[in-house]
């Protein structure tokens, strides 16, 4: 049986701007927008007067749940598997924990979707996954994607990881190295008629194929350039990941308008030689140049529940606000492939939102109630 919930009197963050209406939801979907709800059937209302309602937020770039916040050191990080600098058969979702508080206290923040990833200590860390941030058994919180995802990183963090250990990578040379060679030896599997099946082959085979995309960490401009030249070699699909010096050449960004880019986090001390061109300007620099930004935290590096602490700071570039509030939601769907289901509040989508007691921009306001599929998972009071 089809269960109706009206959501009435709210003002929803609808088309870009604030309207008030009633959304009526059905079996976790938004069914139908309503400037008039008195003739509706619905077995459950759910009275929104004097609230704001906003989409659920995106995060593409997390390590929650894999990483887990409040454990302590080692117990509970399972971010890295460091027996190889390449170990692209591995997959996130096997040491998810979704009793991680931080998957809690994401969805108490608003935060209706996450992608987790390995880390980035190897230049090939494995697949990721997108969850939603409510359930108790993993596999029931995966929102499938178009393309798988596969985590790489270029720059100091592999050569770093592994040249600390006396073993290669030593140097940024080698990182690239690494990637060709794996991509040219998964070519080569895939020619074979007759091969052994071999897991690590059939991932990278998935990047030749289209088939997944290569989601890169990358920080200085010189990597950013390397991950150019490597991916347009073997035309794979990837996204740049934080992506700090991109705003620092406008020729070298203007030549990769097509790459979808995720920035942040950008709230932290900028004082190593990969975040040393961290700064908030370079939202408002790459969105003029035309750029369709999504927003991370890197969590647990900014917990989640402290994501909205981005969005305020970058309010203060005066940047038209839908499009800040498009870099933490429908820009992030899109990267995903995920912006037919998720992202916005409109007829045949997802029911999920974040209902705040006050306008987002508003840093005295907080999140009273998050829903997922059109039921209550968190809040302020959850």
């Amino acid at each position: 049986m089809k269960t109706l919930i009206l959501f009435k009197n709210g003002t929803f963050w609808i088309e870009d701007e604030l309207k008030k209406c009633d959304v009526l939801v059905e079996d976790g979907k938004i069914k139908e927008i309503l400037s008039d709800s008195s003739e509706t059937e619905a077995e459950v209302i759910v009275d929104l007067e004097g609230k704001y309602v906003y989409p659920g937020f995106i995060d593409v770039h997390t390590h929650v749940g894999i990483m887990e916040e409040k454990t302590g050191n080692f117990a509970g990080n399972d971010v890295n598997e460091t027996s190889s600098p390449a170990t692209p058969g591995v997959r996130a979702i096997d040491g998810i924990n979704p009793f991680d508080p931080g998957i809690q206290e994401a969805r108490n923040a608003g935060y209706t979707t996450v992608c987790v990833m390995p880390g980035s200590a190897n230049v090939i860390g494995g697949e990721g996954v997108v969850l939603k941030t409510a359930g108790t058994v993993v596999d029931h919180m995966v929102v499938e994607t178009p393309k798988k995802i596969v985590k790489m990183a270029f720059g100091r963090n592999p050569q770093w990881a592994w040249g600390n250990q006396k073993k290669a990578p030593y140097t940024r040379l080698q990182i690239a190295a690494i990637v060709r060679d794996n991509l040219m030896k998964a070519g080569d599997y895939m020619a074979k008629e007759e091969k052994k099946f071999d897991y690590n082959m059939e991932v990278l085979s998935g990047l030749l194929k289209k088939e997944s995309v290569a989601r890169v960490h990358v920080a200085n401009l010189e990597d950013i350039e390397t991950i150019k030249r490597v991916m347009e070699e073997f035309d794979v699909d990837y996204t740049l990941e934080h992506a700090t010096a991109l705003h620092t050449d406008k020729e070298v960004a203007l030549s990769l308008k097509d790459v979808p880019v995720v920035l942040g986090p950008l709230n932290v001390a900028g004082k190593s030689f990969q975040s040393y061109d961290l700064t908030f300007n370079s939202v408002k620099i790459l969105h003029d140049l035309g750029f369709e930004l999504a927003i991370m935290t890197d969590a647990p590096v900014i917990p989640l529940q402290l994501g909205i602490i981005q969005m305020w700071l970058i309010d203060r570039l005066r940047l038209d606000r839908a499009e800040v509030i498009r870099m933490f939601t429908i820009n992030g769907a899109k990267m995903l492939g995920l912006e037919d289901r998720i992202g916005t509040i409109e007829a045949g989508k997802d029911a999920d939102f974040m209902v705040r007691d006050g306008d987002i921009f508003d840093a005295q306001s907080t999140v009273t109630d998050t829903y997922i599929a059109g039921t209550r998972v968190g809040g302020a009071c959850a």
